[in-house]
């Protein structure tokens, strides 16, 4: 039996290498395809600067920019890639009567299942070590744009006003979210009407933690005409803003797929910081681990299409009902995990679906005719 483990074990983990190498090659030929004159342009700037090879320079800035995305591109497609490589491997041990022996020796298809189940499983531990120990330190080079091939990560960002959670709006000619700085600052405060009655300038900023302000230096506050009762404009000195607009939060903004790289602890730290006002750090977080289980979960539902006893089964069509099952539920798992419902905890919404899922998972394993 550990032979018959081991040999499915091993052709579904290497179909899964096989496919999943084949998709993220075509994904980031598509965008080299794209984006090729932003490629061309950050290698010929480096090229005649180094004074180095222009065509090795293209390559490594494909690399630098693409490389580091193989681990987030894994974060995203297990799943799916997943299932593909079962279905792949179950219908290449039907093509070869495998199956028809599997059960003349008496082992029952539930068997076949089992291992497969296990090697998901272990791909989606995988996953959340992923998530946790190499994604966070990819984080700021993961969040760059095109223009940013062949240079580090993230150091520096222009802040676009910026909303906090009192409706005030921050600008910010650039911010370090590493160091914690800020410079040419600019906030308007705006009262219950939306309208601005005060401005804050400061030239530099430091970012406080432990009092959530911006720490501001040489800064001064202009009130309008309507905060001071119709008196003159008055200007005064100011050396803190407080606000929930971190640096950390303020990054996570500008890229809308950047708190799914943090680590969990990273996560409670901006949940802490008042990063979320409405349960969308916690709804990244349990969507984590409810993420995980609905890839074990789907697989159990899908698996079952392929496991037909008869050997002039159409696996074509068995293909397709797969296919259509799995996609939508894994796309739609991902949506509803993102969505906050009215009245429901970030916690139970992000649990529905495995709620909905497990009973129909249990359900086709059961029933499965072997």
């Amino acid at each position: 039996m550990i032979l018959l483990d081991r040999h499915i074990m091993a052709r579904f983990l290497g179909n899964f290498v096989l496919l999943f190498g084949l998709l993220f090659i075509f994904a980031i030929s598509i965008d080299v395809v794209v984006q090729f004159d932003e490629f061309l342009r950050a290698a010929e700037m480096v090229a005649e600067r180094d004074s180095r090879w222009y065509p090795l320079v293209f390559i490594e800035g494909v690399l630098d920019f693409h490389g580091p995305r193989i681990f987030q591109f894994y974060a995203f497609m297990v799943g799916l890639v997943g299932v593909a490589a079962a279905g792949f491997t179950i219908v290449q041990m039907h093509r070869s009567r495998e199956l028809v022996a599997i059960m003349a020796a008496g082992i029952p298809l539930h068997r076949v299942v089992a291992v497969i189940m296990a090697g998901q499983a272990l791909l989606v531990l995988l996953q959340l070590a992923d998530q946790e120990l190499i994604l966070p330190r990819l984080a700021t080079r993961l969040a760059r744009f095109h223009d940013r091939i062949l240079q580090p990560g993230v150091e520096t960002f222009e802040v676009s006003l910026a909303r906090d959670a009192a409706g005030d709006l921050m600008y910010a000619k650039s911010v370090d979210p590493n160091a914690g700085t800020a410079t040419t600052l600019l906030v308007l405060k705006r009262g219950a009407t939306g309208v601005a009655e005060e401005r804050i300038t400061s030239p530099s900023a430091v970012w406080n933690p432990e009092i959530q302000a911006w720490e501001l230096e040489n800064a001064e506050i202009l009130g309008t005409a309507a905060a001071n009762e119709g008196r003159m404009a008055l200007r005064e000195k100011i050396d803190r803003w407080e606000t929930d607009l971190s640096p950390r939060k303020l990054l996570a903004r500008r890229s809308a797929n950047f708190a799914q790289m943090l680590s969990i602890s990273q996560l409670r730290a901006m949940r802490d910081e008042g990063a979320s006002t409405d349960g969308g750090i916690d709804r990244v977080i349990f969507g984590r681990f409810s993420g995980a289980l609905v890839n074990l979960l789907v697989m159990a539902i899908v698996t079952p299409f392929f496991l037909i006893r008869t050997a002039s089964a159409n696996m074509l069509l068995q293909c397709v009902k797969a296919s259509s099952l799995a996609i939508p539920v894994l796309i739609g798992t991902l949506a509803a995990t993102s969505i906050a419902l009215t009245g429901i905890p970030p916690g139970v919404g992000a649990f529905l679906p495995v709620v909905l899922l497990l009973p129909i998972a249990f359900g086709r394993l059961a029933y499965l005719k072997t």
